[in-house]
């Protein structure tokens, strides 16, 4: 099991008798372009009953499946895990629980960022997943080894690429962790983890 498939425990949970488990999801790329200022990766973009979400990813995939394709699955793959939280993301945007849809409207990458280097001030960052311009933003309290890190930010990479998994795994209980952008928000949601995107769209 891992955190992720704790969160698709949880989302099955909620879900259970309602019925929506049985829609169907639309996964693509987009042309949009609708990501994190500060991420770098793919556009994808989810779609559920009249729904659209979008999350930032580096393994883009393209399927209708249904929501219920995640339950009791092992999620071995990079793709698996980027569709099951897309799933995830587009399901709590429609039964509105977090309802991050989007990244921040044009102007508000700034503030973001702003808030983001008083809240880790004088503190060890450990940067997991694809975020190249927050490392340099970030660059005078970054260290490359989770174990010294007083704090671990996850992105949505860090969640789907086999080493950002087990990073997440590894420290769920032992460092603070701040889950940062639209594609991590149902997973802090359904976990009661931290999540950081203050200017995401609903």
């Amino acid at each position: 099991m891992s955190i992720i498939s704790d969160a698709v425990d949880e989302m099955e949970k909620k879900l259970a008798g309602s019925g929506c488990d049985h829609g169907v999801v639309a996964l693509s790329k987009s042309s949009e372009n609708d990501i994190c200022p500060f991420l770098e990766g793919v556009c994808l973009e989810a779609s559920y009953g009249g729904k659209r979400i979008f999350i930032a990813t580096s393994y883009p995939l393209d399927v209708k499946t249904r929501v219920s394709f995640m339950y009791g699955q092992e999620l071995n793959s990079p793709v698996q895990r980027t569709a099951a939280c897309a799933i995830l993301n587009s399901l709590s945007s429609f039964i509105c629980f977090p309802r991050i849809s989007g990244a921040c409207p044009e102007g508000c990458g700034e503030k973001c960022l702003e808030e983001l280097i008083d809240e880790t001030a004088g503190r060890k960052v450990y940067l997991n997943g694809t975020m190249p311009s927050l490392r340099k933003k970030l660059e005078d309290r970054i260290v490359s080894d989770p174990q010294s890190a007083d704090i671990i930010i996850v992105s949505g990479d860090g969640l789907f690429s086999d080493e950002g998994l087990e990073i997440c795994d590894r420290y769920k209980d032992k460092k603070e962790m701040l889950f940062y952008a639209p594609a991590t928000s149902a997973l802090a949601n359904m976990l009661n983890l931290r999540h950081w995107c203050p200017y995401g769209r609903k």
